[in-house]
């Protein structure tokens, strides 16, 4: 739903049916709570949002890779 108002979507509707999971059973109410003031700055804030988001995950799995790295000397060893 966010990328789709982010790529100019504004009809409530349109929005709702792009629900998943428990959400699908609320579609009428969603339809109604997504029909707002959505406007390109709002848009252009998710759009950041979601940058960052990218951003950070990909920190943390160059931060996760160091680790295990950093662990392999502790590895327990492979003889019997």
């Amino acid at each position: 739903m966010i990328e789709a108002l982010i790529d100019g979507e504004r009809r409530g509707m349109v929005l709702a049916e792009l629900a998943r999971g428990v959400l699908r059973s609320m579609i009428p109410d969603l339809s109604m709570a997504l029909a707002g003031r959505f406007n390109d700055h709002h848009a252009l804030m998710c759009r950041l949002h979601l940058r960052h988001i990218d951003e950070l995950t990909e920190l943390i799995d160059t931060v996760e890779k160091q680790i295990e790295v950093m662990l392999l000397p502790f590895a327990p060893s492979a003889t019997c």
